[in-house]
């Protein structure tokens, strides 16, 4: 799984202001790509319809088939960075 790769695709979402995927473990597959997202204001977006989005768009692997969740901000490192090991411990 590639998150930045599927970040990217998302990205491209007109209601999508910022996103974050990170892999949720699961013991059939060893992870899951779940991604965090934060909807532009006034837009409205079901986690569904991201979800498919991402299927058109790339291989079943790299699928949304740990989830969508909104937030209203991603947490961020000291360096304003995507702080993954923060969306990772709030995925798990």
């Amino acid at each position: 799984m590639s998150p930045a790769e599927i970040e990217a695709v998302l990205q491209e979402h007109p209601a999508v202001q910022a996103v974050g995927v990170v892999g949720v473990p699961n013991a059939a597959t060893t992870c899951l790509a779940r991604a965090f997202v934060v909807k532009k204001a006034g837009c409205e977006v079901s986690a569904e319809e991201l979800c498919e989005f991402v299927k058109g768009r790339l291989p079943d692997y790299k699928h949304l088939h740990g989830g969508v969740e909104f937030l209203s901000s991603l947490p961020e490192s000291r360096g304003n960075k995507l702080d993954r090991v923060a969306l990772k411990k709030m995925a798990v």
